[in-house]
């Protein structure tokens, strides 16, 4: 539970942090999530890039959508490709 614990509170100091200066919060939980959880590196990467996927593309994907910029077929059958 200190594990969880200490996740949620970095990620509340991050967007604290971040909202007070006008950074990328992954500036501070990357380099956090290696020095003080033991990520590799890459593992800390990938989880920022992973936690920020789905807010950030989903919302921009919802936007091009509303404006009538996505063709909704295309996009389906790249993720069948992919």
């Amino acid at each position: 539970m200190n594990y969880v614990f200490g996740l949620l509170l970095l990620g509340l100091f991050a967007g604290w942090l971040s909202g007070m200066v006008g950074i990328g919060g992954g500036v501070i939980i990357v380099p956090a999530w290696v020095f003080l959880f033991a990520f590799s590196f890459r593992t800390a990467q990938g989880t920022s890039i992973a936690a920020l996927a789905p807010p950030i593309g989903l919302m921009a994907a919802y936007v091009y959508y509303k404006q009538g910029n996505v063709d909704v077929k295309a996009a389906a059958l790249s993720q069948i490709i992919y």
